[in-house]
């Protein structure tokens, strides 16, 4: 007899990919809620019939009918999800999996990241306290372009320049199939791991270097910004509700993204053997460019640049190297695809070894070696000429090599 599995909130973005995933690995899935045979919803007592024989119970459901005046007492989320982990553990559910989020602080300045943490404080000091489990996520993107995922992939790829807030702001994203990942282990695993973990990439990325691998991921060029301060950016929320063609935008998804820090997720990461993607690798292939394609475009430019004429063994190895190091594909604009020489422009300098552009470019270095003509002696005056290039194209490189960091 299969296991069953409770959800609630199964028709959401995240809760929709995790039914899915979860029958795909053979588990009864209930799905507990306003649109399902187990009709629920926040706040009711769960039928004890629902919960009986449960393996454990995923919470996902939110209610977002609360605003910045409700009190704690009157706040169905929180009243809800106590009440619904007492019954599960009441039931005898092993494990109750609360899904909250990396926005989960007591200072937060969106009611939904100060909701979060209540909750996680509720639900630690509950009777159900020794069954829950909590899962921050991250900024969760990829499959169907809805929720907060979609909104950022349309205003990415709106224009060129686009005012924004938060540009410096750490953010940590987690593809869809990873939290659905991450969620499964947390109500399967059976050892005694802690209470609250960290679902989001380990290295966070300014928001500006996000907005710009979503548009990148859709084939479009570079993105420009233009700050905005927070105050402006409400107001524009506000006008969104009343202009046509323009995607609405939510005041919390704003305030929720001024107020976001990242947190420590490595150690849950091991815990869960979970090991995340590189975004601009899986959005590339989601977006409509083809990831495979463009990685071998690229190599070939990488290597003509170099003055190699690409050979296929070469274009293997740079395209595995590229792949290995988390580098494929880089970006390249289309224009840059079509004259190598222009990469001049952007080449960073000599002692910026980090650079995206950089460590591609010594990749392309080593994947040309085994076919160089061995003896020959380089040409004087072509070597003048490049050392005297490479000085005058210096300050340009110094302002444009930030593209491709």
């Amino acid at each position: 007899m299969a296991p069953r599995l409770i959800i609630t909130g199964s028709t959401g973005y995240i809760g929709a990919r995790l039914a899915t995933l979860a029958r795909e690995h053979g588990f009864e899935v209930v799905e507990l809620g306003r649109r399902s045979e187990a009709k629920w919803r926040i706040g009711d007592e769960p039928a004890a019939s629902d919960l009986e024989g449960a393996a454990a119970v995923i919470h996902i459901a939110h209610s977002w009918a609360t605003g910045p005046e409700t009190t704690e007492e009157n706040n169905i989320n929180i009243a809800g999800t106590v009440k619904l982990a007492e019954a599960a553990k009441a039931a005898g559910v092993p494990r109750f999996v609360f899904a909250s989020s990396t926005s989960s602080r007591q200072e937060a300045l969106n009611v939904y990241g100060r909701t979060k943490f209540r909750i996680e404080q509720h639900l630690a000091a509950s009777f159900a306290a020794p069954i829950v489990r909590i899962a921050r996520i991250g900024l969760v993107y990829g499959g169907p372009r809805t929720a907060m995922y979609g909104l950022m992939a349309k205003l990415s790829a709106l224009s060129p320049l686009l005012p924004m807030i938060g540009l410096n702001r750490k953010v940590q994203p987690i593809h869809l199939d990873e939290v659905a990942a991450g969620l499964l282990a947390l109500a399967t695993d059976e050892s005694q791991l802690p209470q609250t973990f960290v679902l989001a990439q380990e290295k966070p990325i300014s928001f500006a270097t996000w907005l710009r691998i979503l548009r990148r991921s859709q084939g479009k060029g570079n993105l420009h910004f233009i700050p905005i301060p927070l105050t402006a950016a409400l107001l524009a929320c506000r006008m969104t509700k009343l202009l046509p063609l323009i995607p609405t935008v939510d005041p919390e998804r704003v305030l929720g993204l001024a107020g976001a820090a990242p947190m420590e997720s490595g150690e849950s990461l091991k815990l869960l053997r979970l090991n995340l993607a590189d975004p601009l690798v899986v959005l590339s292939g989601e977006l409509g460019q083809k990831g495979g394609d463009a990685s071998r475009s690229e190599a070939e430019v990488l290597l003509q640049y170099l003055g190699s004429a690409p050979t296929e063994a070469q274009v293997q190895r740079l395209c595995e190297g590229l792949r290995r190091e988390g580098l494929a594909p880089l970006g390249l604009s289309p224009t840059l695809i079509r004259h190598p020489r222009l990469l001049a422009l952007f080449e960073p300098p000599a002692n910026r070894t980090q650079h995206r552009l950089a460590r591609a470019l010594y990749l392309a270095d080593l994947a040309s070696e085994p076919e160089r003509q061995r003896g020959k002696r380089a040409d004087f005056f072509k070597a003048i000429l490049t050392i005297s290039s490479d000085v005058l194209l210096l300050p340009l490189r110094a302002l444009l090599a930030g593209r491709y960091r």
